[in-house]
């Protein structure tokens, strides 16, 4: 699933970062959105984009157009990442 389409609260976890601008791709990565990351959805603009993430205890906000190149799955209640 695309980190964009995420609407709810839930703990993911990014399992590919692929944002095709290589400058972009490594500012996500720096800011803790990288393969085996866990990131929380906290907060959606009243527009919807951008949304904000709880990342390594940080709030990032980022757009959707660059949270569409960001790929996650849900994370198991019981994994402690």
């Amino acid at each position: 699933m695309e980190l964009s389409k995420l609407t709810s609260n839930h703990s993911v976890v990014v399992t590919k970062v692929a944002h095709p601008d290589a400058q972009m791709q490594q500012r996500l990565m720096d800011l803790g959105f990288y393969p085996g990351g866990v990131v929380k959805l906290v907060l959606v603009s009243p527009k919807k984009d951008p949304k904000a993430f709880e990342v390594r205890g940080t709030v990032i906000a980022i757009r959707n157009e660059d949270a569409k190149y960001i790929q996650v799955e849900l994370k198991e209640k019981n994994d402690a990442r």
